[in-house]
């Protein structure tokens, strides 16, 4: 809190500064500026791979720029010893390191270290564009064409490194006139780290495997250990191994097992569980495909909704509601949520019984389609499986139809031992848990049903509910 500050006691420091910063405005002496607490970044480094450090050190004229026209600067490739020895590889390298000064033409040196490998993924998005050119570090009406990065996606770590580099890059280049923007990235996402437990000694110090843990002690010193969570790591011993894991449940699995386990944007607990969830979920795909896939016979699917019964409609719109998420989802990365979705559909194929449907043929094709992203060999899988001979990734994503999201909805009576005692609103073709379960929310109907047995149900569909109950005390209500 400030005190002794005329106007300003009594304030927080923060409503302190802001006030201040205000005054100062008012008065035209001053205002408010960001300060970046940025650090000199060192960028050389005693390695082989890197940038050249386009410098040339004279006994004469000190260090002197290598000369544009010179630029820029390629690494030898006669060099046969790369690895480290306390000073840059390049200095061995005679033909290399030893020049002429380009002021007086004395004998000299060029600089041995090279640069920092972040200053190279510093700009590598521009130098993309146009690889190739052996004249500028790029053609400007090139970049200015395809530039900026639509949707750049890296670790939480970046942000603090790469991207401020990136930035730093990018701006100093548009003071020189040559892109036209100022930022290079027009979206960004960070995802999460994924993490897995692992046992741990803290009386030893050490990390412990499996199988030197018996009933939750630790073999080699008695202890108890501990089971702690983080980041995947070698030297913790908490990693999954791909090439096994992949040999024995398939990339699909991993894939579907990561994409699942939660937010994009956040960190991941690797688990056992999930991988069996995953692999649940696509045996189910494959059972049913199995089961059902023959009927499309490659055949490239049209649907008119307006030839359909209530049963048809009502996977139509259930499969116009799911891409329409799908798509949504997955481009806000929302990967969990739109996989969650295929998981409710697979529900409905597998709850509709008109197996020589065209509503369910069409269901087939556009599923697999939906997959493909998240399940890429599975889905090609499937895609053959329903008689197609080209790839599914030749096909466009499905598309919804706007005017089949919504159910036509009706209302119906609800009764309780037979007296009509309410109504609920619900989407036509609705099945009795559906019903039950709204017309439970209704506060007048779960008056009558709480505190009371309910002994059975009786369901008409788009007709009628009726509960029957039986009080607590065993008389049924009247």
């Amino acid at each position: 809190i400030m005190v002794n500050s005329d106007k300003f006691s009594g304030l927080t420091s923060e409503e302190g500064i802001k006030a201040i910063q205000v005054e100062l405005e008012n008065l035209g002496l001053g205002g408010k500026a960001v300060s970046y607490r940025l650090k000199d970044w060192l960028i050389s480094r005693q390695r082989y791979w890197g940038a050249p450090i386009p410098v040339i050190h004279c006994p004469h004229c000190g260090i002197v720029p290598v000369p544009e026209e010179d630029l820029p600067v390629l690494l030898p490739e006669n060099i046969k010893d790369f690895k480290p020895k306390g000073r840059s590889p390049l200095e061995d390298v005679e033909d290399w390191i030893n020049t002429k000064c380009p002021v007086c033409g004395a004998d000299a040196k060029r600089d041995p270290d090279t640069m920092d490998t972040f200053v190279d993924s510093s700009w590598y998005f521009l130098r993309y564009i146009d690889a190739k050119n052996s004249k500028a570090i790029f053609d400007p009406d090139k970049v200015n064409r395809w530039m900026p990065v639509d949707q750049y996606i890296g670790g939480v770590e970046h942000a603090t490194k790469h991207l401020i580099y990136a930035r730093f890059i990018q701006k100093v280049l548009y003071d020189e006139g040559l892109v036209n923007q100022k930022e290079p990235f027009a979206n960004l996402f960070a995802q999460g780290l994924v993490h897995k437990s692992f046992n741990y000694c803290r009386h030893c110090g050490e990390v412990v495997k499996d199988e030197d843990v018996v009933d939750g002690i630790h073999v080699k010193c008695g202890n108890k250990i501990e089971v702690l969570t983080e980041m995947m790591s070698k030297s913790r011993g908490n990693i999954v191994p791909v090439a096994p894991f992949v040999e024995e449940h398939g990339a699909d699995v991993a894939r579907i097992t990561i994409l699942f386990a939660g937010p994009a944007e956040k960190d991941m607990v690797w688990s056992d569980a999930g991988v069996e969830g995953a692999k649940r979920f696509l045996v189910r795909i494959l059972r049913f495909y199995k089961e059902n896939g023959q009927i499309v016979k490659g055949q490239r699917i049209s649907v008119n909704p307006d030839n359909l019964d209530e049963s048809e409609k009502y996977l139509y719109i259930r499969l116009q509601q799911t891409i329409k998420s799908v798509r949504e989802d997955s481009s806000q990365f929302h990967f969990n949520t739109a996989i969650a979705k295929m998981m409710e559909f697979l529900n409905d194929l597998q709850d509709f019984n008109k197996k020589d449907s065209v509503v369910l043929k069409k269901a087939c094709v556009d599923f697999a389609l939906l997959l493909a992203p998240f399940a890429p060999h599975i889905a090609e899988e499937l895609w053959h499986t329903m008689g197609f001979e080209d790839t599914i990734f030749a096909e466009r994503y499905p598309d919804y139809d706007e005017r089949y999201l919504h159910f036509e909805e009706i209302e119906i009576p609800v009764q309780i031992n037979g007296k009509v005692r309410g109504k609920v609103t619900v989407p036509k073709g609705a099945g009795q848990e559906e019903v039950l379960k709204r017309a439970l929310e209704v506060e007048k109907i779960k008056s009558y049903v709480e505190g009371n047995d309910i002994e059975k149900v009786v369901f008409v569909q788009d007709r009628l509910l009726n509960i029957v109950i039986k009080t607590r005390g065993g008389k049924a209500d009247g």
